[in-house]
């Protein structure tokens, strides 16, 4: 399968490759990144994805404290940090104690509190029983999936019913979440497979069986265009999973309509058949990308 790896010609000429001019233009580069990094809410975002947004916008303010401003506002928009967050450290601790107790249902319990800490893994809690028997359903059962953008999403495992010989992959920026997943994953008894990537920048290359991408599309195409589709296009999967709000956050507006228009138009061209899953306040389409290939091994 063909991979898309240079990203940054995607993002409209904001992130394309930057060619420092003199010591200074790194010296408001690398100053600008630090004074994010020393920043309460940005300081454990990954140093790449910040020093690509400094880059861009040292090219259109002088004056660094616009500069500063602007990143800190795309940051915003990108980390979402009005989703939540659980306590890592007491996340953690309490994951490890109850990992020893060795109880199926103490774990899942400490799993469906923490997954209740972000807001997009909180509203799929009601529907979690049934959401990935009825997705797998469609697709069969991952040997390996990619989770991009996860969020706090691999906590979620107990509910796919997979083996722990299962390749999982998750992405995401924030370092303490990635390290946390790890630790999850150790715990479970999965390899430890969550990095810390802008998939933005860098588009996954492992080969999987599946990819998840569970309501960040919306806010993926409001920071990054058109990068969405050579995104979905270069993943190495048989199976896309993409999901979205089916109803809006604030004042219940149906948007299933809207997104199911979307998400066609997002694949037109290709000849991926599509199957939707309508969930309680969830709209999931399973799209078969490869339909004569042997699912991918690992």
């Amino acid at each position: 399968m063909k991979s898309v790896t240079n990203t940054a010609d995607y993002w409209h000429g904001r992130l394309s490759p930057f060619i420092i001019e003199g010591m200074a233009q790194e010296d408001d580069v690398a100053a600008l990144v630090t004074a994010v990094k020393q920043s309460k809410k940005y300081h454990d975002t990954h140093e790449e994805t910040i020093r690509e947004l400094a880059v861009a916008a040292l090219r259109h303010y002088k004056k660094p404290k616009q500069a500063l401003k602007a990143v800190r506002a795309q940051l915003h928009s990108i980390m979402a940090p009005y989703l939540g967050d659980p306590v890592y450290d007491a996340a953690t601790a309490r994951l490890t104690a109850v990992f020893a107790t060795q109880d199926p249902l103490q774990i899942k319990r400490a799993c469906r509190d923490i997954l209740h800490d972000h807001l997009s893994t909180q509203e799929r809690l009601p529907i979690l029983d049934d959401f990935y028997r009825e997705i797998f359903r469609v697709t069969g059962k991952p040997g390996s999936l990619l989770d991009i953008a996860c969020g706090l999403n691999p906590l979620a495992f107990p509910w796919m019913d997979l083996p722990t010989t299962t390749h999982f992959h998750a992405y995401d920026i924030h370092e303490p979440r990635i390290a946390f997943i790890n630790h999850y994953f150790a715990l479970q008894g999965l390899a430890p497979l969550a990095k810390v990537q802008d998939v933005a920048l860098h588009f996954p290359q492992e080969t999987a069986d599946l990819a998840l991408f569970l309501k960040e599309m919306p806010r993926f195409a409001r920071n990054y265009g058109e990068l969405g589709r050579p995104l979905l296009e270069s993943l190495n999967v048989r199976w896309l999973v993409i999901s979205f709000p089916a109803v809006s956050t604030h004042g219940g507006r149906n948007l299933v309509s809207r997104y199911r228009d979307f998400m066609h138009q997002l694949i037109a061209g290709h000849n991926w058949p599509i199957t939707e899953l309508l969930f309680p306040g969830e709209l999931v389409f399973c799209i078969q990308k490869h339909q004569d290939e042997q699912p991918p091994t690992i």
